[in-house]
């Protein structure tokens, strides 16, 4: 998945020498995990499920991280903190099964946290998938 450099470089540890992305499961799955490791630590996860209709980003950090208080960005379709994130694509329509792609990303130490880049990195995570129309047809 294609995600703003600048933005994922500014979380990840400085000191770190070698960089490895591990992936199980996909959202056509159901469900997907991408864990980033610097130096065999992981430091940044990305996951991914299908979920009913109806959720809010904000929700998903409030009750799957107990972040009280996100920011929201793109009509409340985005919610962010300084160590984590979470977006919400709809699929909606005649042809599309209706349900929310949910994504969740959370820094994990010795990644940094850095409230405008986990925004940037978020809203570059979204667009990425969004451009790869993840909604499934109605069958």
């Amino acid at each position: 998945m294609s995600v703003p450099s600048k933005a994922l470089s500014q979380l990840l540890p400085s000191s770190g020498k070698r960089l490895a992305v591990e992936r199980t499961g996909s959202l056509d799955e159901g469900s997907g995990l991408c864990t980033v490791k610097v130096d065999g630590a992981t430091v940044l996860e990305v996951s991914g499920e299908r979920i009913d209709s109806g959720d809010s980003a904000r929700n998903i950090l409030r009750s799957r991280l107990s972040i009280q208080d996100p920011k929201s960005a793109e009509n409340n379709a985005i919610a962010y903190a300084d160590h984590a994130a979470a977006s919400l694509i709809k699929c909606r329509g005649t042809d599309v099964e209706e349900e929310d792609i949910s994504t969740l990303i959370k820094t994990l130490k010795p990644a940094h946290a850095d409230e405008p880049a986990m925004k940037q990195l978020i809203q570059g995570y979204t667009n990425s998938l969004k451009a790869q129309s993840p909604c499934k047809e109605r069958s």
